[in-house]
């Protein structure tokens, strides 16, 4: 915590001085206004081998909602009735036939989507953290790709939106390399500490300088060995000591020898990166992001 306000002091400074802007400039261009309701009602697809290629798949998209309260870490205000949005409705524009389950600790009822409702969550033993809820969600992303029996399984975040057919090649990405998350807009470990809440110190030989990774989306071809043991490591260094994700999959790499395939940004498009070219889905629970591509939610 002590590094992070450091950083923030020595930002601000670096603003007030002109040593550095307050934000990029971003590209001038225009976006046509996206909500849910304008959304196509399926995507018809243009390549049958595309269209024979996802059809041949069993594919589980896994969210993970805790704490009856919706509260965006991003910023953004997001639906408490529609818990699962914009992700959800965007998603099944795409692939209407895969299976939809959301982990949870209380009762939550959504159409076509399997509830697993968890009496007693893992890591009880950290309630008192103000991060606990965060921590669980994080944990059973991780455990619901383990229990999935699909083909595929993709562990998304809820504030996400699909703006782009391109999303197929994830499938594609995910079938090729066993797992795959999204690169990060952070450098190193070492400047995950120091600017993120949630952190802990690195202790191992690489002495922080290993790469940050995303969280959102999360992918696992269910028959890839290597992908199962970085994911079942995952789970154990959450269980030991929970912390923000990305700490605890880098624990996972560095026990394990094992790590996942860096998507590019254009599937995990968060604030700083907007306008980059080619997005394939948006992180609006960002609100920048949601306001540079129009997409009202």
């Amino acid at each position: 915590m002590l590094g992070t306000i450091k950083w923030r002091i020595k930002e601000a400074t670096a603003v007030l001085l002109g040593r550095k802007k307050t934000q990029r400039e971003l590209p001038k261009t225009h976006f046509p206004e996206i909500t849910l309701n304008n959304l196509p009602q399926e995507y018809r697809f243009q390549n049958k081998e595309l269209e024979n290629f996802i059809s041949s798949l069993n594919i589980e998209f896994i969210f993970s909602e805790f704490n009856e309260k919706r509260v965006n870490a991003g910023g953004a205000e997001l639906s408490q009735e529609n818990r699962l949005d914009p992700s959800l409705s965007t998603l099944k524009v795409y692939f209407p036939n895969a299976k939809y389950t959301v982990y949870s600790d209380f009762d939550l009822h959504i159409k076509d989507v399997d509830c697993k409702k968890i009496d007693i969550p893992v890591l009880q033993n950290h309630k008192e953290n103000p991060r606990h809820f965060y921590h669980l969600a994080d944990y059973y992303k991780f455990k619901g790709m383990l229990e999935s029996e699909a083909d595929i399984a993709i562990a998304i975040d809820s504030d996400m939106f699909v703006f782009s057919e391109e999303i197929y090649r994830l499938i594609y990405l995910t079938e090729k390399f066993g797992f795959c998350v999204p690169n990060s807009s952070a450098q190193s470990m070492n400047f995950e500490i120091a600017t993120s809440l949630d952190t802990i110190p690195i202790k191992d030989s690489s002495n922080g300088f290993g790469t940050t990774v995303n969280i959102t989306p999360m992918t696992f071809c269910t028959e890839n060995e290597n992908g199962r043991a970085y994911y079942e490591a995952c789970c154990d260094m959450m269980e030991q000591q929970p912390s923000r994700a990305s700490i605890a999959m880098w624990k996972a790499a560095w026990k394990t020898g094992l790590y996942p395939y860096l998507l590019p940004k254009e599937f995990c498009v968060c604030r700083g990166s907007e306008g980059l070219g080619n997005e394939v889905i948006l992180h609006v629970g960002h609100p920048s992001v949601a306001k540079y591509y129009n997409v009202k939610i």
